[in-house]
């Protein structure tokens, strides 16, 4: 249902993305061949997958790692030979 508003909302507000154009860069494209106006439909394309497989590929990452457990300090094994007491030391055990 979410899913069917939303893509309801977007259909609707899209006139208002159209006007979002700069007037000077709509009458210069708009004066100028169907070759120049179908190259600059291109280039607007070719500029939008980058950003799009950019984000893809962070929600991918995201959806992956969405329940990799963390490990806290208390998980953390502490090797034999450290005290209790001895704060001010830090071991790393690289094992």
């Amino acid at each position: 249902m979410i899913a069917v508003l939303f893509t309801a909302g977007t259909l609707l507000s899209s006139s208002a993305a159209f006007a979002q154009g700069c007037a000077l860069c709509y009458a210069d494209a708009a004066a100028t061949g169907p070759q120049t106006q179908a190259a600059l439909r291109h280039g607007i394309l070719v500029l939008m997958i980058p950003p799009m497989f950019i984000f893809a590929g962070l929600y991918w990452m995201l959806y992956r790692r969405r329940n990799v457990p963390r490990e806290t300090l208390a998980d953390v094994p502490v090797p034999a030979h450290a005290s209790p007491g001895n704060s001010s030391a830090i071991i790393l055990d690289l094992d």
